[in-house]
């Protein structure tokens, strides 16, 4: 049967030119090399024409499922939940994470902004006390994008803070002058990296945000149940660093607050009534396109002789709780009523308090749990 239409072999077409007797032949497309097993191959490696069976193709995953946080039966799709309809929260409102067994953190939305300016980026090495890194910005919140510049900040500065330390002849005072300039390098990354979040240049409030970061590292030789644990500290901003060790004693805020408050508790004003007064929480320095001339960073060291924990927080915690004994207890007591099993965990039961307590900003707690475990695998503080 002939299909209507259709050319029948060896017909002429009209209107169409004969080719000349000497006319080079049409070279037939060589086919495709294929670079991998059937069933896998590229879409280049087959002419593309729909998902290619096989058990390993990409195309052919199944979307994972998200379960609905408020009812526990559905599925998120398209953003709601099919079963009660209830919208699917943005993952940027609470996130955490857990790089290691001793380093964690959260960071959330609080219960009265419209969205998440605090960040927060971690890293850590399996060993407890071997090595870690923690970053928490936070985003000024009268500025475009400060949501979006906090998290490059916060990623600059987790990559330029995890390499290794030069530590030069090996002497702690090397040791400290390599961990200086890192951090030093990483406000610079973070600082360009907020930068490139700048969408309009003529923006009168451009992005912008705070930064805290710390490296906690082993000293090469020392041995395990000693004091070579030292943690390496800076800030610009207003975020903090404590250092919260166990016990009823020792605490102390490593950080320096470039802030309006802290200008007026060094010139005596009493602290509740500073960090309560109009402007408290006005900065006078941060990273972004009109930050300051100088955003070198305050910096410390802490050589670790005790077991404890390290927190970076946001001012969405240390509003409610400020001075660094005040924090020792509440980490103690948090510890006591069993939150204390793993950082992560006790970041949410801070969290948690921050929420219960009023909830008025955003909410960014890092911690890195120091044990000084012997050499048996007992505690270093039973000798």
């Amino acid at each position: 049967m002939t299909v209507p239409g259709a050319i029948t072999p060896g017909a002429t077409i009209p209107g169409a030119t004969t080719p000349a007797a000497n006319s080079p032949a049409i070279p037939t497309p060589a086919a495709p090399e294929v670079t991998a097993p059937a069933g896998d191959e590229s879409p280049l490696d087959i002419g593309w024409t729909g998902v290619v069976p096989g058990g390993g193709n990409v195309y052919e995953q199944a979307v994972v499922a998200t379960p609905c946080t408020a009812c526990g039966q559905g599925n998120y799709v398209d953003g709601y939940c099919d079963n009660c309809g209830a919208k699917q929260a943005d993952p940027r409102d609470h996130f955490e994470e857990s790089p290691a067994t001793w380093v964690g953190g959260v960071c959330d939305i609080g219960r009265r902004h419209t969205r998440n300016e605090d960040a927060l980026a971690l890293a850590a090495e399996a060993t407890p006390g071997s090595r870690a890194v923690l970053v928490v910005c936070d985003g000024v919140s009268n500025t475009t994008d400060s949501h979006v510049a906090s998290l490059a900040g916060a990623k600059a500065a987790r990559g330029i803070l995890d390499k290794p330390l030069s530590a030069g002849v090996g002497t702690p005072e090397a040791t400290k002058a390599a961990a200086v300039r890192r951090l030093d390098e990483a406000v610079q990354a973070a600082n360009k990296a907020v930068i490139a979040t700048v969408a309009d240049k003529n923006d009168p409030n451009p992005p912008s945000c705070t930064f805290t970061g710390a490296i906690v590292t082993r000293a090469s030789g020392s041995g395990i149940g000693t004091t070579g644990i030292t943690a390496y500290v800076g800030n610009v901003g207003d975020s903090r660093i404590y250092w919260l060790p166990d016990g009823t004693e020792g605490a102390e805020q490593l950080s320096r607050d470039d802030s309006y408050a802290a200008d007026r508790i060094a010139a005596g004003v009493e602290r509740k009534e500073a960090e309560t007064g109009p402007m408290a929480h006005s900065i006078t320095r941060w990273l972004g396109i009109d930050a300051p001339d100088d955003i070198t960073p305050h910096t410390r060291e802490v050589a670790v002789d005790r077991p404890g924990w390290l927190m970076l927080c946001s001012d969405g915690l240390w509003n409610y709780c400020s001075a660094a004994a005040d924090m020792q207890a509440l980490v103690a007591r948090l510890v006591a009523e069993g939150s204390g099993q793993t950082p992560t965990a006790l970041a949410g039961a801070l969290v948690d308090f921050a929420n219960n307590a009023g909830g008025a900003d955003n909410i960014t707690v890092a911690l890195a749990r120091i044990d000084l475990v012997g050499p048996s695998g007992g505690d270093g503080r039973n000798g």
